[in-house]
Parts: C-alpha cells; structure tokens; sequence
C-alpha cells in the first residue's frame, strides 16, 4: 500500500497522534538501515520491506503481543497495524524467518539508538544501573526427564523414523506425526543429551553433601539450553536470566544480555565490557545490588577502572553462627587480620595460626583460594569468652578467601557519604524497567526456544522500550508544556 494511497492516509486519520505506532514510525525511519539490509542481502528479493515488519514488530511488542503467530493475526485485522505495515499481510512462517533473522541486526540497532540518545544529551554513558530477572522459558515445567527416560525415547524416536511408521495407535504420543517434526526432535533429544552430561559433570564434582541422585539430574527436551531454577513466585522450571545496564535518570536500556543461567553470578564484568562497547569507554559508574558484589566482581570493576557502587552481599565473608552457649558466636569482624604475619588476633590478643589452604571454584569457572587459621585447642578452652566464642571442641577457627581485603575496602566505601548519596539513585531503577517488561508488554515468558531466539526477543522488547522512553524525551524537549512528570 503505497504512502500516497488513499486507502493508507485513511488508515492514518485513525490513528491517535499518542498511539505506540506513530513512535515507532517516528524512531525506527531515524535509524540506518544499512544492517538490515546486509541480512537481507544475497537472499533473493524480498517480498516484504524487512525495516516495515520490524515497525510491525516492535509495536506488536509495546502492546504485549510476543508471538508470531499473534503478529500474523493482528496484521490482518488490526488496522493499525495495516496501517503501519502498509497493507503488509505476510504469511505466518515469514514472522517467524522475520524474527530468527532479527537476531542478526538488533544489537547494531539498539547501539544506534542508544548512541543517539547519548549525543542528543538524553542519556549519561557515565553511569549505569544494573540488575536481573528471570524469565520462564518456552518449556513446560512438567515434563523434564532424566538420562534413562532420554536414551529410551531416543531409541523409540529412531526406529520411527527408520521404519517410517504413520499408524498413529502404534506411534506414541509424544511423537510428533511429520518428518519434519521427528527430525527437530531427534536434534533436541540430541542436544539435551549433550547438556544433560554437562550437568552430570557438574553435580559429580560437588562436594557429596551437596549432590543430587544422577537419577534427578533431568533437563528439558522442549528447550534443552534452558537451565532449571527457581522463577520469581519460587517455582522450579526451565528459565533463562535477562540483565539489563540502566540509566538511573532515564531510564533508557544502554545494554543487555540473555544468558543460560538462573542468576546474576558473573555477570558483572561482561555487562560492563559489553556497555563499553556500545557508549565507547565512556561508563565510570555502575549501581548494583550484593549479587554482583563478589571478591571476583570487585577486582573486575577495579580491572575495567570502573567504580562499582554496591553492598556487600551478607553472605561474602560473615555468617551468624551459634556459640556453645547457644547465643551468638562472636563475629570474625572482632578479630583482627595481619597481613605481614599472615594470621589473625582475636579479642583477647591470642593468634590464630595459618593452617593450610583449598580451591574454592566459582560459578563463573573461576577458581579462588580459602585460607585456614585456628588458635591453639587449649588456649582457647581457658579463655574467660570461651563460651561466646568457640561452637566446637577445637581452638576458634575462622576461613579468609584471597582477595578478601577487596569487600573490606568495598564495606568501607559503601559507608561513605559519596557512595550513599549515588547509590540512592539506584532505587528502583532497574526494577521499573522489569516491572515495565513483565506487567505493561506481559514478557513473563520467552515465546521461541533456544538461546539464540531468547536474545533476539530480549533484543527487540528492548529496543522497543528504549524507542518509547527517547521518543518520550524528545517530544517533550520539543513541547515542555506535554511533560507532566
């Protein structure tokens, strides 16, 4: 539907001047398309203008519609979405080629806007807030199976396909009735066998205190890359963790990530390189809450010169422990630590000695080293704080992990007035841009399966947001008399 058609300026007259599809026609014709077109390039011409479903997309996304299938109902009778595609009424698989080849461009796009945003003086790169959410993936919570129940179904799955069985009464249900259908699976059966190993490799090299039945170490055949945690209302499922670097004021997205993960364990340093990446070196400060203040995420800020603003997570150093009394036991911050002497001196002035040292592994990989000190067994048996002070029949033990002097700087920083004062700007920052995912555009689930297209729709909900937020700040720098905030 050509621009000069009557037909379309008609569709126009319908169209509130406030409506999510005129911000998004305003923005997306601001970006350069060149990356959109290079995925294109070489692949035979296309039927549809790539950049007019991207707007069809992204305002698809704004109303909480997330499936292609959605984007293919509403093209036919939303006429606001007519209006927007020009008439575009493409089949239901072009949505879903549309939205894998997506994931080839949106982070060049997202880049633009955002440095759009930076030289226009709506967005500081200077600062930015960090947090994470998960989301449910594209999988059932219900049916996950472990490595018995997948060699079985692999068997079953190939004599299918080898025999090329139709009678749906000899073919189990869980089958799918076309080839097609057959072979994805075999290819996902294959790949939560892979994971599934993984995941073995791991539970066996857990302490044994701490490891599963190898019988209950399952994964999900719908989405095998998915890792199993607990979601927000504490339900155990397939999910995948979205972290986002916020602008405190604005907030504008200036990075994100989607990992195969169930929390925010390491995921400091590749949000700050992949923020500096997009503002070109310009971050200084990121506000964070404990789950990104760990001795390994303190030393990557320093290593990026960047100056984390967060506190210190009450399980980093201290735990509440129970004296022989059954009161509290007194805290390690009584003792003092001697880094010349390599020991500890307690309260009463005794030392505690160093004993020996193990690796302690990290999530992300990493590995740190766990010192030991302990105090002489009969020493501390005549000490007047013995019943306070010792939970066992040995001498008072206390365990410093290297680095540990990197949270005792960072406890003390915290304590300043500076770092109170920029870490009030983090307040809810992150969590408006996640309540604004979850609740006004209902992302609580991802609607395609696999890690690549969990990004990409993480990728386009983002850009999304990020057109409504800078359109916002330019209309109102346009017309001061429209912002009511």
């Amino acid at each position: 539907m050509p621009e000069d058609s009557s037909r379309w300026r008609q569709l126009g007259k319908e169209v509130a001047e406030e409506d999510h599809a005129r911000t998004v026609e305003r923005q997306v014709n601001q970006l350069s398309r060149h990356q959109v077109d290079a995925v294109y390039r070489g692949v035979g011409k296309a039927a549809f203008d790539p950049i007019v479903l991207l707007k069809m997309v992204l305002y698809q996304l704004l109303l909480g519609h997330h499936s292609p299938a959605t984007w293919h109902a509403e093209a036919a009778r939303n006429t606001t979405m007519q209006w927007l595609g020009r008439g575009y009424q493409p089949a239901r698989r072009t949505w879903y080629e549309f939205r894998d080849r997506a994931g080839r461009f949106i982070e060049q796009l997202h880049a633009q806007l955002v440095n759009r945003a930076i030289d226009e003086g709506y967005v500081d790169p200077s600062i930015g807030a960090l947090d994470g959410s998960s989301v449910a993936a594209c999988a059932s919570r219900h049916r996950m199976v472990n490595g018995e129940t997948l060699q079985k179904r692999r068997a079953i799955l190939k004599q299918v396909i080898q025999d090329g069985q139709e009678d749906r009464e000899k073919v189990p249900g869980w089958v799918p009735p076309t080839s097609i259908g057959r072979e994805d699976l075999l290819a996902r059966i294959d790949r939560a066998a892979e994971v599934l190993r993984q995941r073995l490799e791991q539970n066996a090299a857990r302490p044994s205190g701490k490891r599963k039945d190898p019988n209950k170490v399952v994964v999900s055949l719908s989405d095998p890359d998915a890792p199993l945690g607990l979601d927000k209302r504490k339900t155990y499922r397939p999910l995948y963790t979205v972290q986002k670097m916020v602008d405190p004021v604005r907030h504008l997205a200036l990075s994100y990530m989607c990992e195969a993960s169930t929390g925010d364990s390491g995921m400091l340093a590749p949000m700050i390189d992949r923020t500096q990446r997009i503002v070109g070196g310009r971050l200084q400060t990121v506000l964070a809450d404990g789950g990104y203040c760990t001795i390994l995420d303190v030393a990557d800020a320093q290593q990026r010169n960047v100056d984390l603003i967060a506190p210190v997570s009450a399980s980093g150093t201290t735990r509440a422990s129970k004296s022989r009394s059954g009161e509290a036991q007194i805290p390690r911050e009584a003792f003092r630590f001697d880094a010349q002497a390599n020991c500890y001196v307690c309260p009463e002035g005794q030392t505690l000695a160093y004993m020996d040292r193990e690796k302690k592994a990290r999530s992300d990989g990493r590995i740190l080293y766990q010192a030991r000190y302990q105090a002489d067994t009969l020493t501390c048996h005549g000490c007047q704080r013995a019943d306070r002070c010792l939970g066992g029949q040995g001498g008072r033990m206390i365990k410093r992990t290297e680095g540990e002097e990197l949270l005792e700087a960072q406890r003390a920083k915290m304590e300043t007035d500076s770092a109170k004062a920029q870490y009030k700007l983090r307040g809810q920052t992150v969590e408006l841009v996640f309540a604004d995912d979850k609740g006004n555009r209902r992302h609580d689930r991802f609607h395609g399966r696999g890690l690549s297209r969990v990004r990409t729709e993480t990728g386009l909900l983002t850009l999304a947001q990020n057109i409504l937020r800078l359109d916002k700040r330019e209309r109102s720098a346009i017309n001061p008399q429209e912002n009511t905030t």
